[in-house]
């Protein structure tokens, strides 16, 4: 990597605010160094299981229509991120779905609007579902309450905190 990417890496503060030119191994690495793995040997272990299970699920998302994928790999990006920066790059630069999680970095960790709008009625649909089941199981309220708070708070974060993708 030449001195002007090393610049650039330092000078820029967001992923999102470097040039659309820019070399996508300057990229690659301004992801990577914002990403500092635990130094507790045993939290670096859970982090590589936990990583590792959420890029399995991730890839049957590859081949199962609306299992998500995206999800399971920035979960996976977070968790080989805190754990290990070359499982990290690896995850990165897969060639299954590295683009993928490359393109969620890039674009300000944000997602397109139609995304947002296809969660959010997942999370309600998946909501009232559970809240029925409950309900018939004899729940006295308290289930359906704590269901209905979580999705709430679920659909307030992605719109609020969960930036649109322009």
């Amino acid at each position: 990597m030449s001195v002007n990417a090393h610049e650039l890496i330092s000078a820029t503060e967001n992923i999102a605010d470097l040039p659309k030119n820019t070399d996508s191994d300057v990229i690659l690495e301004k992801i990577v160094s914002e990403h500092k793995p635990s130094k507790n040997p045993i939290i670096r272990l859970l982090w590589i299981i936990f990583g590792s299970a959420a890029v399995v699920l991730a890839a049957i998302g590859v081949f199962l229509p609306g299992w998500p994928t995206v999800s399971w790999l920035v979960f996976a990006g977070f968790a080989y991120g805190r754990s290990s920066q070359k499982l990290f790059r690896w995850l990165l630069t897969n060639r299954l779905f590295g683009d993928t999680l490359l393109n969620y970095y890039k674009n300000g960790k944000s997602l397109p609007l139609h995304s947002k709008i296809v969660i959010i009625g997942l999370i309600i649909l998946v909501s009232i579902a559970s809240i029925i089941t409950i309900s018939k199981a004899g729940d006295p309220g308290y289930g359906q309450a704590t269901i209905g708070l979580v999705a709430i708070i679920g659909i307030c974060w992605l719109i609020w905190k969960v930036p649109t993708m322009e």
